[in-house]
């Protein structure tokens, strides 16, 4: 009798946790504390871990400058290999980080045709190789295709544009933005041609 009243308790108790869970995760948005709380266990835990494979002259490398229309490319791939939620354990990260540098490639002469081969070719290495990208389709990748040339180059690749998150940093609205998964890179030309000025905002 007692072992019984016990399990009805802890049931009891475990419910009565996932409701107060469940409330807050609706609350997420509506709650300042709440957000705050989860936004602070995020900057703790969040993990990216970013694939190490590929030719060191086209794919995880710096781009060859950090300046001109390219310059948000150079510096996304500069911070993100310096940054504290970098993990070098695949099986800590959260997300996975698919280091395609296209401008680095069309610095090289490449053309858009090979630049999509080369990408193909990348990305299906990787799929054989590691298990991350078969547990959620891609869903949990990302990459970055910055202004025409890296929309290009990976527009032949149609199951990493519908699965991957992309980091679009593009002068057109005409790139294929998906919204519900793409992520908007702010477009930096380095160094700056006018003096600040306008609009802060």
């Amino acid at each position: 009798m007692c072992s019984l009243k016990g399990s009805l308790l802890a049931l009891a108790i475990l419910t009565l946790i996932s409701f107060t869970y469940l409330s807050e995760i609706t609350d997420l948005y509506h709650s300042p504390r709440v957000f705050k709380l989860n936004y602070e266990e995020m900057e703790q835990n969040f993990k990216i871990y970013i694939y190490p494979d590929g030719d060191p002259n086209t794919f995880y490398q710096t781009p060859r400058k950090l300046t001109g229309k390219y310059a948000s490319e150079g510096f996304f791939f500069q911070n993100i290999r310096e940054s504290r939620f970098r993990t070098l354990d695949p099986d800590q990260a959260h997300l996975f980080f698919i280091p395609i540098s296209c401008h680095k490639m069309r610095g090289k002469g490449t053309s858009y045709e090979n630049m999509t081969v080369i990408v193909k070719n990348y990305v299906e290495s990787l799929i054989a190789k590691y298990p991350y990208w078969n547990r959620t389709l891609g869903a949990d990748h990302f990459f970055v295709t910055c202004h025409d040339v890296g929309v290009r180059a990976t527009e032949g690749v149609p199951f990493l544009i519908k699965n991957a998150i992309r980091v679009v940093c593009s002068p057109s609205y005409d790139v294929g933005f998906i919204p519900h998964k793409d992520v908007a890179l702010p477009q930096v030309l380095q160094p700056f041609a006018l003096p600040a000025g306008g609009n802060d905002v």
